[in-house]
């Protein structure tokens, strides 16, 4: 449904008018207070009306009426493998520390799959229980707006689809990128590609764009069926199934940079099935480091990204916008490093 016509910014009135409520109950509503005796239709029809005005609450009267809680969130879309998964369990793992450290209570809370407003807010930001909010991976503005408008900052990590306006911590995917392509090219390889999975993620696409740049750099001139090659998801399968297609190929490539870890011992497992030695005959570079790394067949030559310190940075952060305001929304780097290892070796003559 289109927005209402509207020349000035709405208020609490407006939206009380146009649902057939006093202004109170729309605070209710909208603020989810406890207590109050209203119906899920009279509910409904506020939340509605407020989404078509495109009205939010005050965020300086949400700051002034919220109490210190030293509580902050880690909020995930329902994704039951997230917090189990091997990268962002160590970025959690930072954000843990770093709270317990400054002396902040750390909870956590899941949106649903598709975001649709305040009623899929979490109840902890509903009910204004935390001071600030990080967000892991995939999000939408729509979200960041909702809970920015109750005065709670937001911190967005390694998130997708891109957002502007707010404050978020990337991993430096173009350098890690081409950190892959010159380690391969300095090992006198020359047929290489990129196998992928995501490329409508930015951390992804940034990586393919770095190793791009690199080969690039060297001279070697970038094909796109050639140089790429995408995997069905970001999973162990996924690689295995990529390398098994890409590795029958009667000029088959060299050297593989995979978009993660987990593709990277996908792609080992399909070498080591399809008979072809690594590193003698291929070389694999992942992304990531997770532990797993350490202990494939061979260990995994990837680019390396301090997980921990990631979520350590993004709480650091967080509590700073709590207890000194909102600043300027910028975007953080978080560097990376190649970590070698005995998945890659000089190109086979």
């Amino acid at each position: 449904m289109p927005p209402l016509p509207h020349q000035k910014k709405p208020t609490i009135k407006d939206v009380a008018a146009k649902a057939g409520v006093s202004s109170a109950t729309v605070s209710f509503v909208l603020n989810n207070r406890p207590g109050q005796a209203i119906s899920d239709k009279v509910r409904k029809r506020v939340q509605r009306v407020a989404e078509r005005l495109n009205y939010h609450p005050s965020a300086a009267a949400a700051g002034l009426a919220r109490k210190r809680t030293h509580n902050v969130a880690v909020v995930f879309y329902r994704n039951e493998e997230l917090i189990s998964n091997h990268f962002y369990s160590f970025v959690v793992q930072g954000a843990i520390k770093e709270a317990i450290r400054r002396e902040y209570n750390l909870l956590f809370s899941f949106v649903p799959g598709e975001y649709r407003g305040y009623a899929d807010l979490p109840k902890i930001v509903r009910e204004n229980n935390v001071e600030g909010v990080i967000l892991v991976r995939e999000t939408s503005a729509r979200l960041v707006r909702d809970i920015e408008a109750r005065g709670i900052p937001v911190v967005a990590i390694d998130h997708f689809p891109p957002l502007t306006g707010v404050q978020a911590i990337e991993i430096d995917n173009h350098h890690g990128g081409r950190l892959a392509a010159e380690h391969l090219l300095r090992l006198g390889h020359r047929r290489l590609a990129f196998v992928h999975g995501a490329l409508d993620r930015p951390s992804i696409a940034a990586r393919a764009a770095g190793f791009r740049a690199g080969l690039e750099a060297a001279g070697v001139r970038f094909a796109q069926r050639e140089h790429l090659v995408r995997a069905a998801d970001l999973a162990f399968d996924g690689g295995r199934l990529a390398a098994e297609r890409v590795l029958g190929r009667r000029e088959r490539p060299t050297a593989l940079f995979c978009a993660n870890d987990e593709v990277a011992a996908g792609v080992l497992a399909a070498a080591r099935r399809l008979g072809i030695a690594v590193p003698q005959k291929l070389s694999v570079v992942g992304f990531d480091d997770i532990t797993m790394s350490n202990y494939t067949d061979p260990p995994l030559t990837t680019v390396g990204v301090d997980k921990e310190a990631l979520g350590v940075e993004a709480m650091t952060w967080l509590i700073e916008l709590v207890e000194r305001g909102r600043r300027d929304p910028q975007t953080r780097l978080t560097p990376v490093s190649l970590v070698e290892r005995a998945s890659t070796a000089r190109a086979p003559r």
